[in-house]
């Protein structure tokens, strides 16, 4: 079966998902982010003119106008499409220009929808759909783990949090597991851990502190308000005791352990008060790599060469 990622030469056609992604596609996508954070001058044009669609919630506005401005960077031209975009998609999908779309939805699977049904030449890039995927985010925290810790293949990699409903979560695993990182581990509440984890490679913890014990680098994820006020959990407060993340609990890791957050922590519950103050430049590191891996994404999808 043909990888819906990919044209039948094996090139990169759309970016939906994480999982399957074949390592030369994840390390090239790195390595052109590299390049443009390390280069003053203007990445090259993709294609001038070829217009990027920007198909996310009117809530999403930081999103929508980073996407904006690296398309704009590449001679590209943003064009933002109408909320109701999202309700109509196959439709939607059939009626574009060639081009890209940038596709946040709500609906786990909606990018290989849209992949599935795209007119010819429209090229999707997943910005996060519902709890099945978010590779640029996921992304960007291979970048950051590479910086500090570039030999993958010695490290403990421990994801913190809710695991269930991150898409995050799993675009990170599938990325760690392909560039070899040879022990993955998550902890959280029963209620926050999906199924299938041992087909992914990852072992799930008993405990907090089980997971990080010698742990290399520490991912924490944020919860919901729904997963706190819902089912999933019977309040912050007994996460904070079972999963938060101190300093006492961070002392079973290695002692160069790297935390990072994958996305706006709250003090006293996911992370001690302490260690969310101490992790404000990891968020902002995390912020500026996006941007180039954004770039990365749009020039591979519009045929740009390396």
């Amino acid at each position: 079966m043909l990888n819906p990622q990919l044209d039948r030469r094996g090139e990169l056609t759309h970016l939906l998902t994480t999982e399957g992604l074949p390592r030369r596609h994840v390390e090239r996508l790195l390595d052109m982010a590299r390049a443009q954070s390390a280069s003053d001058d203007s990445p090259p044009h993709a294609a001038p003119e070829m217009p990027v669609f920007l198909c996310l919630p009117d809530t999403n506005t930081a999103d929508r106008d980073a996407y904006a401005a690296a398309a704009a960077s590449l001679s590209m031209l943003p064009v933002p499409l109408e909320a109701q975009a999202a309700l109509a998609l196959a439709e939607t999908v059939a009626a574009l220009a060639p081009g890209v779309l940038v596709l946040h939805h709500g609906q786990s699977g909606a990018a290989h929808c849209a992949a599935a049904h795209a007119a010819p030449g429209l090229h999707v890039l997943n910005a996060g759909d519902g709890r099945h995927a978010d590779p640029v985010p996921a992304l960007a925290l291979v970048q950051a783990i590479t910086e500090i810790k570039p030999d993958l293949t010695s490290l403990v990699v421990t994801l913190v949090g809710d695991i269930r409903h991150a898409g995050v979560a799993r675009s990170v695993i599938h990325l760690l597991t392909t560039l070899g990182v040879p022990e993955v581990r998550v902890a959280a509440p029963r209620t926050l851990l999906p199924d299938g984890l041992a087909q992914l490679g990852v072992r799930a913890c008993a405990t907090l502190q089980e997971s990080l014990r010698d742990a290399d680098v520490v991912i924490a994820l944020p919860l919901t308000v729904e997963e706190i006020s819902g089912a999933q959990l019977p309040s912050a407060r007994e996460y904070a005791c079972t999963h938060g993340i101190t300093p006492a609990a961070l002392a079973a890791a290695k002692p160069d352990v790297l935390l990072l957050p994958a996305g706006r922590l709250a003090p006293g519950v996911e992370v001690d008060g302490d260690i969310a103050a101490a992790l404000e430049p990891a968020e902002a590191r995390l912020a500026a790599l996006e941007q180039p891996l954004r770039v990365a994404v749009l020039r591979a999808l519009a045929g740009a060469a390396p």
